[in-house]
């Protein structure tokens, strides 16, 4: 299932329920033709690879893997992005390239190597894995009324991803979280791929309920940890820097007290995988951020085999600063890198003026962000920001030196001047956001704020900037 959403760029659609209860999908006919073509294709690379020995396989997509590294600059500037934020303490720049080609390369292997895995039975794929650690699961699975959450990361082989529990434990009850595909035609035959291996399938919306009465009959669940949760999710630090987590490890265990195991799998050598298992830490209360530095850990035994390719630390991209989580954490600390944000100011002193307020709000509602401030006169005092020297002329050069002052990179630069287009961020190499009132499609700019009708040089223009920028105002502001 994992492996088809990579493949495949499945788009939206709407979905219905019958009388019946069952999901169906609106589709137009030209949307039912292209995941007829999407199907057909995928099964042909299936029958061909049928004949291919796996170690070809493993070695096409490593090539295949080495070519997009130099042709897909903006997945390979993501992928070097999130190496940063993850290691960027312990390797330089360099190491950090270096690490970017080898995960995709390794990325490569593990996607074609996963649909070679789709054809094999439980008995072919345990020829080509390695499994270390399983002794503890399975003793902690035969004590009567025990049961297991897998706390997996999107990470390895996804084929053995996906079928890991008939792997551990097998004859064990097992489920797993699942998330239709788009396309009915895949979306069929995975689940039946699945459901033939023994695993029961949840919806997101209405497992919770199946999947505490699975362990509570001391069966095992596996959970991908390390997904974006959205609004729903709990802001924690990951790799020191907060994101919104999933606090589902964490539900489950409080209501059924089924123990979390960690799961990690790389790739060893040509189309082989190790698997390995480690229970969390007793002493450890199990809580959303201590899931959390556990899947660090899994995935810090092998970071190229880590799914790098999406912005795992993203800022919501139609308001910024508006982190809105229906859960909040219980715990402090644990942020050692927190967002870097870089605000530039007017030349024009009118401007600068009529910006000043609001950009000293801004700030305020940042206490945890780290803060740039550049042509901004320093006429208030922060903790958490720092100004620069004097007016700046080389936009693109002051941004790069403060980027690179940090083991992890900038997030956002935020332009309080109606020139914000033509001043160059998309020079830094690490590829921040960038966000200007702009009443007109412009490729510099990833967040367009359709300006008001009052004049630049009037403070009402920049409390609105700010208000659609997700930040709330005071009452003095309007």
């Amino acid at each position: 299932m994992l492996a088809l959403d990579c493949f495949f760029p499945l788009a939206n659609s709407a979905i219905f329920t019958n009388a019946d209860g069952v999901a169906r999908r609106r589709s137009s006919t030209k949307s039912t033709t292209r995941y007829f073509v999407e199907y057909a294709a995928f099964r042909g690379i299936e029958t061909l690879f049928r004949i291919v020995p796996a170690t070809w396989i493993d070695a096409l997509g490593r090539l295949l893997g080495h070519f997009a590294y130099h042709l897909v600059t903006g997945i390979r500037n993501t992928v070097i992005r999130n190496c940063r934020i993850a290691w960027g303490d312990t390797l330089d720049d360099a190491a950090l390239g270096t690490l970017a080609h080898d995960t995709f390369r390794t990325v490569g292997a593990n996607l074609l190597g996963g649909v070679r895995c789709m054809l094999m039975s439980e008995q072919q794929i345990r020829k080509h894995v390695t499994i270390e650690g399983n002794d503890l699961l399975q003793a902690h699975l035969k004590v009567p009324g025990q049961s297991a959450i897998l706390a997996l990361a999107h990470m390895g082989n996804w084929e053995i991803l996906a079928r890991i529990a008939s792997l551990l434990a097998p004859g064990v009850a097992s489920g797993a979280f699942f998330r239709p595909l788009n396309n009915p035609y895949m979306n069929r035959m995975t689940m039946r791929r699945r459901q033939q291996s023994g695993t029961q399938l949840y919806s997101n919306k209405e497992g919770f309920s199946q999947s505490c009465t699975l362990l509570r009959a001391g069966g095992m669940l596996g959970i991908l940890a390390d997904q974006h949760a959205g609004n729903s999710g709990s802001l924690t630090p990951f790799f020191g820097r907060p994101t919104s987590c999933s606090p589902l490890v964490e539900l489950l265990h409080r209501r059924t007290g089924a123990v979390v195991f960690y799961v990690s799998i790389k790739r060893t050598r040509p189309a082989h995988w190790q698997i390995n298992i480690t229970a969390h830490d007793p002493a450890i209360k199990i809580t959303t951020q201590s899931v959390m530095k556990g899947v660090e850990q899994a995935l810090s035994t092998s970071p190229c085999d880590g799914f790098w390719f999406h912005n795992r630390w993203k800022l919501p991209i139609k308001r910024p600063f508006e982190l809105r989580q229906s859960r909040q954490s219980q715990e402090s600390g644990g942020i050692t890198k927190p967002w870097r944000y870089a605000f530039v100011g007017s030349t024009d002193p009118a401007i600068a003026q009529a910006s000043t307020a609001a950009i000293e709000h801004l700030v305020r509602q940042q206490p945890d962000a780290e803060i740039f401030l550049i042509n901004i006169p320093p006429t208030f005092a922060a903790e958490n920001a720092t100004f620069a020297d004097s007016q700046i002329s080389d936009l693109g050069k002051v941004l790069q030196q403060w980027d690179d002052a940090k083991s992890y990179p900038l997030d956002i630069v935020v332009y309080f001047c109606p020139d914000a287009a033509t001043l160059g961020h998309h020079k830094i190499g690490s590829s921040p956001m960038a966000v200007g009132l702009c009443d007109h499609k412009n490729a510099s700019l990833d967040i367009r704020i359709t300006p008001p009708e009052t004049a630049m040089d009037d403070p009402h223009t920049w409390w609105h900037y700010v208000r659609a920028l997700g930040c709330s105002l005071p009452e003095s502001s309007s």
